[in-house]
């Protein structure tokens, strides 16, 4: 019968039913899936190219010496470059965030992973001290042993928790923006907006803003700039949360390292406590156990 009931952490039993968090196993629907396929293609350098490419053929020929379609200051193009950006900030926000979402379980999962470990280090150690009590009350140790087997039961105490740091309005203003603006829903209210007010303009309601849309090209820039300060603000605070359990990962694998150098050192000061049982068995045996002198021959 075991000296102590070890209670395992709950996420032991939990971890046994689930492997690794994968990419492919994030169900994030039709809009998800796009803005994860947009964000692979545009975050690469050949992107960088095409742009570059695309932007100097159009300048060359749009010029007034050939094609003549849009002169210097190229207005169409700036017009579809206004557009492109404000349009790409939603699509890769959302992006990011679908990538993102199994390497944030995953690292959820390592930091569950390092508070068992630590929980199990703390249990095995709890074990070690009722095993030192009964050792000690089957043989007379002497006070040295004593004292060593006492160093060896204390205990290595939890690190302690990180509150939630205060951020303010600011940053909670931030944060609700970038989650707000990071879905495909803003994507396609953003795409009806400019569509509509392209609409009402060539339908010569939006009187005030003919071709090339100057008000619609200043507002669309205006909105970029603003929603950038914004966006960054916004993943600094969103990505605290995800720093602190890295940093508390971290803090809790160098108390694991602690433990188990610990426990180690507990296993040596009960060697010595097992050889004084050991000898107390030996000195103990029973007369029956010792071989029978042989009878003398009549």
């Amino acid at each position: 019968m075991s000296l102590y009931t070890v209670i395992r952490h709950p996420h032991v039993h939990r971890r046994r039913h689930h492997g690794p968090v994968r990419s492919e196993h994030e169900h994030v629907g039709v809009n998800g899936r796009i803005a994860a396929w947009v964000t692979r293609r545009i975050g690469s350098m050949w992107t960088v190219y095409s742009f570059a490419a695309f932007t100097s053929v159009w300048m060359i020929l749009g010029s007034g010496s050939l094609y003549g379609f849009d002169p210097y200051p190229y207005p169409f193009l700036l017009f579809l470059g206004n557009i492109v950006q404000l349009l790409l900030i939603f699509v890769i926000l959302l992006g990011q965030q679908v990538l993102g979402r199994s390497a944030d379980k995953r690292a959820l999962a390592t930091y569950l992973d390092a508070e068992a470990i630590l929980h199990d280090c703390e249990e095995i150690q709890n074990h070690l001290i009722a095993q030192d009590e009964h050792l000690g009350s089957c043989v007379e140790l002497s006070e040295e042993d004593r004292k060593e087997l006492t160093l060896a039961a204390e205990r290595l105490e939890a690190p302690a928790k990180m509150d939630d740091e205060y951020i303010g309005f600011n940053g909670r203003l931030a944060a609700w923006v970038t989650h707000r603006v990071g879905t495909m829903s803003a994507f396609y209210a953003a795409t009806g907006f400019q569509l509509g007010w392209i609409l009402l303009a060539q339908l010569h309601v939006l009187t005030f803003d003919p071709y090339p849309y100057p008000f619609l090209l200043f507002l669309s820039s205006l909105a970029q700039l603003l929603l950038m300060c914004v966006i960054m603000v916004g993943q600094q605070v969103i990505g605290r949360a995800a720093d602190k359990r890295a940093l508390q990962t971290y803090v809790d694998a160098e108390a694991v390292l602690q433990a188990c150098e610990r426990l180690q050192h507990h296993l040596k000061a009960q060697d010595l406590a097992i050889r004084h049982v050991v000898a107390h068995m030996e000195q103990c045996r029973p007369a029956a156990e010792e071989p029978a002198a042989p009878s003398p021959v009549a």
